[in-house]
């Protein structure tokens, strides 16, 4: 086997893994950062500025992040409801669907008994060490323990110099932005079913890929009346 062939194999194994641990704490600390709650009495000992409520929030909201392709689709189901309008998603969907955006930022996801699934446990390590997030046990899920995240001061206060420093970050700001428009996204339950709602999700094995919906949501764009862009960042004509 040729070497570029072992560099793209290596390449689109840490791809399907989500990309690097540091690409996913990265990602971690942006979902964090814009779409945890904010945090006005932080629990003792804690410089805590936001938090995400569940191990199962965070991985959803992450799928999320990384697949625009779904995330595309739940937004125009969101405007079809008349939940937003054409000018809040439009913009959304030619950042994330025109061109080569929808394969340059697509982190494919396994599928488990509960959903979309990545281990995400190497990338939270590494936050806990550098005291950018802490964690702590909530008993009050339907009697249930789950486990809290929380964004710590100093996290973002990094991220924000991280920001500073790599522009190419905004896409995943402003992908968390168009998260935030679904209200689906505020709670982990409610986003594990609306995830469910789409059938190529549902139905994808157990510990499989779960697989893109990219060709049938740039159809579906395309009869909304949704302008993209073509690799020339004009906008393409059906």
């Amino acid at each position: 086997m040729a070497i570029d062939d072992n560099a793209r194999i290596q390449h689109a194994g840490a791809r399907n893994a989500g990309g690097s641990p540091s690409q996913t704490a990265t990602r971690l600390l942006i979902i964090l950062d814009v779409l945890g709650d904010p945090i006005t009495a932080p629990p003792q000992g804690l410089d805590a500025v936001s938090k995400v409520a569940s191990l199962t929030r965070l991985e959803k909201l992450d799928f999320w992040l990384r697949n625009p392709d779904y995330l595309a689709g739940d937004l125009m189901t969101d405007y079809e409801d008349g939940l937003l309008t054409f000018d809040e998603v439009q913009p959304h969907l030619q950042r994330m669907l025109s061109g080569g955006a929808p394969s340059l930022h697509r982190y494919p996801m396994s599928r488990y008994l509960y959903g979309a699934y990545d281990r995400v446990d190497n990338a939270l390590s590494i936050l806990k060490t550098y005291g950018q997030i802490a964690h702590r046990r909530n008993g009050e899920s339907g009697g249930k323990t789950r486990r809290d995240y929380f964004l710590l001061r100093s996290g973002r206060e990094t991220l924000q110099k991280m920001r500073a420093g790599i522009p190419e970050l905004r896409w995943y700001d402003e992908q968390a932005a168009a998260i935030m428009l679904l209200a689906d996204a505020a709670q982990g339950a409610r986003a594990r079913r609306r995830q469910y709602m789409h059938p190529e999700y549902k139905d994808a094995d157990h510990g499989s890929l779960i697989p893109p919906i990219l060709d049938r949501v740039l159809v579906r764009a395309d009869e909304l009346g949704f302008a993209l862009l073509d690799d020339t960042n004009k906008v393409a004509t059906a």
